[in-house]
């Protein structure tokens, strides 16, 4: 990394120890997120995407710091600034947050049988402690999983002429049109507070066991089918696609903490709504491989339709 990128780090705002190494750290869509090492430990550095409301984070956060303090569960706990904030906006005018590094792995598929079943008992027993927040949530992303609103994004995007034509797949195109009436139906059960995006990736592992949920900017009211077709679609891949085995053996998981969370009813709807998540994040991709203005982060070209294209395969 170099002196440049280090110096606009600014972990000084929240550490008092120099830092011995900046570098970037994980593999976010949104945040841009730094590992900060000093002789006192390891931290997390994050500059929070502009568009995001920080007011909205601040109210979140300190409701399910309360609710996880009580359950005795490891969260990201954000670091003060030296004058007493949660976050600190420097000269650009970009927000930054610290907090300590949660020691454990992320991990990734295939997963083991074991790791399969702690991964449902894990986000079961996330979901027992996001209904004991003291007051609601204030959605950060308060269009998520509403496929309606993407669909109409992308449609807006092309009649605008706010996307790259050179750069449009009609036969992707055509699949979304042909298949949104279908998915849009779906239904995702009750409504309650959930993650909101618990991928394979925010998931910290210790032993074993989940230790801890990380990235909890989009916690919200929603539809906990969708919360765990969502993390049954990250976690449960072989070669690429849905190992419905293994899709059984989260679902144990899960059961096994909480099997009063969701009904008989809801729970024959899950395949249909794997399906729906998998639809959505491929409209999403694909809405953002062609934008002038992107959501998510182009990390080579052709990476976004790529992984426009294989959420569509899994449909």
């Amino acid at each position: 990394m170099s002196d440049k990128i280090v110096i606009k780090v600014p972990y000084n705002a929240f550490l008092e120890r120099a830092a011995l190494c900046v570098q970037p750290f994980g593999d976010g869509h949104i945040n841009d997120s730094f590992l900060v090492e000093t002789e006192d430990g390891e931290y997390v550095c994050q500059r929070i995407r502009k568009a995001m409301d920080v007011s909205c984070l601040e109210h979140n956060y300190l409701l399910y710091a309360e609710a996880c303090e009580k359950a005795n569960w490891p969260y990201p706990k954000w670091m003060k600034t030296q004058d007493g904030k949660l976050l600190y906006k420097d000269q650009a005018g970009d927000h930054w947050r610290t907090y300590p590094l949660i020691k454990g792995q992320i991990l990734s598929s295939p997963l083991s049988k074991e790791e399969l079943y702690a991964c449902g008992q894990g986000l079961s027993g996330m979901h027992v402690i996001l209904q004991t927040l003291p007051r609601k949530p204030k959605p950060v992303y308060p269009m998520l999983h509403d496929l309606k609103h993407y669909y109409e994004r992308y449609l807006r995007m092309i009649r605008d002429g706010a996307c790259f034509d050179d750069q449009r797949d009609y036969e992707v195109e055509r699949f979304l049109h042909e298949n949104i009436e279908v998915f849009t139906c779906r239904d995702g059960g009750r409504k309650a507070v959930i993650h909101g995006d618990p991928k394979l990736g925010n998931i910290v592992f210790q032993d074993g066991k989940v230790k801890a949920f990380i990235d909890l900017d989009t916690i919200m009211e929603g539809s906990l089918l969708e919360d765990l077709a969502d993390c049954v679609r990250s976690c449960c891949l072989t070669d690429g696609r849905l190992d419905q085995k293994a899709v059984q053996i989260l679902l144990d998981g899960y059961l096994s903490v909480a099997d009063h969370m969701l009904t008989e009813e809801e729970l024959r709807k899950l395949p249909d709504v794997i399906r729906k998540i998998c639809f959505e994040l491929g409209l999403r991709y694909y809405t953002d491989s062609i934008a002038h203005k992107k959501s998510f982060k182009e990390k080579y070209p052709g990476y976004l339709l790529g992984k426009a294209k294989g959420y569509f395969e899994k449909v």
